[in-house]
């Protein structure tokens, strides 16, 4: 009778884990539906991306549609953007949101690599970001700011092309139970 009672209990537990996740993805598809209609002129222009995992969403945004280069203050239109994105996201809860500035790595006329300015201006872009959402009533106990200079770009730094790809900031949304 007591095993039957225990594997009573462990089915219970996971059913309710199991159906505690449909109802995170299920809000994570929400917001992606939401962004997508929202940022659809954004997101044909490339300017910014969307990848969709079981657990969480990550929303990529280029650095032209938020920065001037090298500046880590957040443009009129990016402010416009990052508003719109906080009236979505305060609608839901996440279990964390992770906001990660990333840069180039574009040597100076001089040939050095400036790691460290380009780790600073990735830190400064992101915390410009979560301030922002943080803002328009985004839950602050959610964010975790992460910041990696030029240590994993997305692509080539060897061209223009690659190097405007990994000047980006990226929004992780995390779905949680």
């Amino acid at each position: 009778m007591q095993t039957i009672t225990l594997l009573a209990s462990v089915l219970m537990s996971l059913t309710l884990v199991i159906g505690c996740g449909d109802r995170a993805e299920q809000r994570l598809s929400q917001v992606q539906n939401e962004l997508e209609h929202v940022f659809r002129t954004g997101l044909r222009d490339g300017d910014i991306t969307m990848q969709r995992a079981s657990d969480h969403l990550t929303v990529v945004i280029a650095e032209r549609l938020l920065f001037e280069a090298g500046s880590s203050e957040i443009k009129p239109e990016g402010i416009d953007v990052l508003k719109q994105m906080g009236v979505r996201l305060k609608t839901v809860s996440f279990k964390e949101i992770r906001v990660a500035g990333h840069a180039d790595k574009a040597l100076d006329p001089d040939g050095s690599n400036q790691y460290f300015e380009k780790l600073a201006l990735s830190k400064a872009r992101a915390a410009q970001t979560v301030r922002v959402l943080k803002g328009d009533g985004v839950d602050s106990q959610s964010f975790i700011v992460e910041w990696y200079g030029d240590i994993r770009p997305i692509a080539s730094n060897e061209t223009e092309d690659g190097r405007q790809l990994n000047r980006r900031v990226e929004i992780v949304l995390y779905a949680g139970i």
